[in-house]
């Protein structure tokens, strides 16, 4: 697997350490690098006044918003997105869109020059928006809602395997999907590195059967789900739902009150401090990983207030 073949390159303490860096702070190193060169910021930041921004990418005309390795510089990041702009690929053995006449496929694969100069040793896209448009100053009133359409297939399962599921790592072995989403504080500064929190939702084979599993639920048929989370206040704290649904809106599955971790390269850790929601904006949505050789179509990216 890539990440294996790569992480041999460097002690297993300095890959985690500039992993979790890199993995954390490509919004830190993005603003500091334009503040050091004396232009304007690419986009507000956390700690700015930016207002919260309603977003919706359904990947008909291109994949604005999210980023890979044909980024440059700090900005990019790891792995490759490519919009698929018919009714499916290689005759038909690809799926069709969840909506429109387009979606995109995100892969894991090789960093950018920066990040490979900087020691990463992979990864796949991340959706901060346009111009990191995505991150809010402050707390939406109502909360948010951010959600993608992710195709799943039960063919899958013995046939791909994820590249973080070993002892320790705090992700499954049978993972080979890890998608996440995380909130920034609304006193993060350009250059500080943001470790957490994060929300998983891991989509997870089942040992000898075509099936996957996701939030308790059994996945035995391929098509196109809904992965959504849910950021709420509760007396005053941030508060994560994650949903699962079909493509017509049916819910299959909730976890209830996400718990938040924290990274340290690949490794999770339980997130031990509060979380005020006066203290933070909203954020964005990632692929800690993808199994590798795994093309995962995806579609219909929405952020919106809450409920």
């Amino acid at each position: 697997m890539i990440m294996n073949e790569i992480s041999n390159r460097f002690p297993k303490t300095t890959t985690a350490t500039l992993l979790a860096a890199a993995i954390v702070g490509v919004v830190a190193l993005t603003a500091g690098n334009a503040a050091s060169a004396g232009e304007k910021p690419l986009a507000p930041m956390a700690n700015s006044n930016a207002g919260f921004v309603t977003w919706h990418q359904g990947f008909e005309h291109n994949t604005e918003g999210w980023y890979d390795a044909s980024t440059d510089g700090p900005l990019g990041w790891c792995g490759a997105i490519e919009q698929v702009k018919s009714r499916g690929r290689d005759g038909g053995a690809a799926p069709a869109p969840s909506a429109g006449t387009g979606y995109a496929s995100v892969s894991t694969g090789w960093c950018n020059a920066f990040w490979t100069d900087m020691g990463v040793p992979g990864g796949a896209p991340y959706a901060p928006g346009p111009d990191l448009a995505l991150y809010s100053g402050a707390w939406p009133e109502s909360g948010y809602v951010t959600e993608l359409d992710i195709w799943l297939d039960p063919a899958w399962s013995g046939q791909f395997q994820g590249n973080f599921g070993f002892p320790d790592s705090g992700s499954s072995p049978w993972a080979v999907i890890q998608y996440a989403a995380t909130i920034f504080p609304t006193d993060y500064e350009p250059g500080d590195f943001h470790t957490g929190p994060h929300y998983f939702a891991e989509v997870e084979t089942v040992e000898g059967e075509n099936a996957l599993t996701i939030a308790g639920v059994r996945i035995e048929e391929a098509g196109w789900y809904t992965f959504r989370f849910v950021f709420s206040d509760v007396a005053g704290e941030v508060w994560v739902d994650f949903e699962l649904a079909e493509r017509s809106g049916a819910t299959l599955g909730v976890v209830e009150n996400v718990a938040p971790v924290d990274m340290a390269g690949p490794y999770k850790f339980p997130f031990e401090s509060d979380l005020p929601t006066a203290e933070y904006g909203s954020g964005h949505v990632w692929f800690f990983d993808i199994a590798f050789g795994l093309e995962l179509p995806i579609d219909e990216h929405r952020v919106r207030r809450g409920r």
